[in-house]
């Protein structure tokens, strides 16, 4: 399987698939669909003016009513993201930036992959195994598991799959730990 049949996928495709192994054609900001579901919500609490009744019935203070309401609007006027490799996500991201440097779709085509980061590289976000570290233990190793089945099966046949799964209600926020990852790695810098 020469490049893994990455020359079998259109760029629309491409797009679908992160160089770490995230498949962004799972993720609700390539999806939009929060933001849809913002959109309606914001119109809904805002035409009912939640910010004037919503204290009364909720026993909330109404800073923290209109604090939520200026989230929803702001989230709800977001664009989507095109993906990782459509020019979406952190363009400063050392995974894209180390892919991209070795002529890779995504880590699945290195010999190193996974990588480690050396014990003492406390530089999470400029350091391609690092960074790919974080997103590993963010996305609860999904993202391993699909670089891995990327090399057994080869792109064309991972990205069928995978819109298969996401056709059936697979988003990524079903992958993603619920620990702090990147509140903690931050805190440790």
């Amino acid at each position: 399987m020469s490049n893994l049949d990455r020359d079998k996928l259109t760029n629309e495709e491409i797009c679908l698939i992160a160089p770490c192994g995230i498949y962004c054609g799972a993720c609700d900001m390539m999806l939009g669909r929060s933001r849809s579901h913002a959109q309606e919500m914001y119109r809904i609490l805002e035409g009912f003016n939640f910010a004037d009744v919503g204290p009364f019935f909720m026993g909330t203070e109404q800073e923290k009513v209109k604090e939520f309401l200026d989230v929803l609007e702001r989230w709800s006027q977001g664009d989507k993201c095109p993906g990782c490799l459509g020019g979406g996500g952190n363009p400063a991201c050392p995974i894209q930036i180390c892919s991209s440097e070795k002529g890779f779709l995504t880590c699945a085509e290195c010999g190193d992959m996974p990588c480690k980061r050396s014990a003492e590289n406390k530089n999470w976000f400029q350091d391609a195994a690092a960074f790919l570290e974080l997103i590993t233990r963010r996305y609860a190793n999904w993202n391993i598991e699909n670089l891995e089945r990327i090399k057994k099966i080869g792109y064309r046949r991972f990205n069928d799959e995978m819109q298969e799964k996401v056709k059936g209600g697979l988003i990524t926020s079903d992958v993603i730990a619920g620990e702090m990852v990147f509140t903690e790695a931050l805190k440790n810098m």
